[in-house]
């Protein structure tokens, strides 16, 4: 009996080792991964802050063209009921 459970604790002892080594070279590569997903979003992050000032020029120009096109319908609509109101 004593021979099987000496047996039982290297087989056991052996596969923790083997489960030890597998998690430390997954965590490695985790790292690794991690670090090189942290390089390629500092790149985005710069890249957009570049582009950011073009959206912000669009954004200004969107603003002027509707605010000219409220004033231009602003106006229609008050001729259109200028003229209706002669009529009655």
């Amino acid at each position: 009996m004593t021979g099987a459970n000496q047996v039982l604790l290297t087989v056991l002892l052996t596969l923790t080792s083997v489960l030890v080594v597998f998690l430390i070279v997954v965590c490695v590569k985790l790292i690794n991964t991690t670090d090189r997903m942290n390089i390629i979003l500092d790149d985005v992050e710069k890249k957009l802050k570049s582009v950011n000032g073009v959206f912000t020029a669009i954004d200004t120009v969107s603003d002027a063209v509707s605010s000219v096109g409220e004033a231009v319908v602003g106006k229609a609509l008050s001729l259109v009921d200028r003229v209706f109101k002669k009529e009655k």
